[in-house]
């Protein structure tokens, strides 16, 4: 599986959390710990998954992408 920041960054900016401070905000989270999301650099653990699910609705499923078989 790999991790996809684009469905997370959509979901905050429906909701007007535009800027990385605002969605660490939202959630919860520390703003490094956003900011590792929304680059890219890391994906969120299964606690930060559930308060996207919960501030966003957007699912792991949407976040986490299966790879395609080779």
């Amino acid at each position: 599986m790999s991790y996809t920041p684009a469905h997370l960054i959509a979901a905050a900016s429906t909701r007007g959390d535009n800027t990385t401070a605002e969605i660490a905000r939202r959630l919860g989270v520390p703003y490094v710990s956003a900011y590792r999301w929304i680059t890219g650099r890391n994906a969120p653990g299964p606690h930060a998954l559930a308060a996207i699910e919960r501030a966003y609705g957007v699912t792991a499923a949407e976040i986490l992408v299966e790879e395609a078989a080779a």
